[in-house]
C-alpha cells in the first residue's frame, strides 16, 4: 500500500511537471508560432517544399538549355567556318542539289 501511495505521489509530481511545462507562456507562444508558420501562413511548409521542387526543376531545365545552346553554337561555328560542312548540311537537311545532280533518298 505504501508503494501505491509513493507511485501516486511520483505520478502526481510528474504530471504536475508536464502541466507546468505546457502551461508555460513561452512554450505556448512557441507552439502557436510553429503551428502558424508551418501550417497556417501563406508561405507555409507545403508551399515552401513546392517552391523548392519548382526551383530544382528549373535549375535542371536551365542546365539542359545551356548544353543545347553550347551544341548549337559549336554547330554554327562549324558551319560558318567550313564551306564543305555548310554544303553537307544543306544537302542532308534541306535536300539541296546542283542543277546537274539527281537526289536519291535512301530510307533504312
Amino acid at each position: 500500500m505504501a508503494k501505491k501511495v509513493i507511485q501516486n505521489i511520483k505520478r502526481g509530481i510528474a504530471e504536475s511537471k508536464v502541466l507546468k511545462f505546457i502551461r508555460n507562456k513561452y512554450v505556448v507562444v512557441t507552439m502557436f508560432f510553429l503551428v502558424w508558420v508551418l501550417f497556417i501562413d501563406t508561405n507555409n511548409l507545403f508551399v515552401w517544399l513546392d517552391d523548392l521542387s519548382t526551383v530544382s526543376s528549373q535549375q535542371r531545365q536551365k542546365e539542359y538549355y545551356r548544353q543545347a545552346i553550347k551544341q548549337t553554337d559549336e554547330k554554327l561555328n562549324e558551319l560558318t567556318s567550313n564551306k564543305d560542312s555548310l554544303e553537307k548540311f544543306a544537302r542532308e537537311q534541306y535536300l539541296f542539289h546542283q542543277k546537274d545532280e539527281e537526289v536519291f533518298i535512301v530510307v533504312e
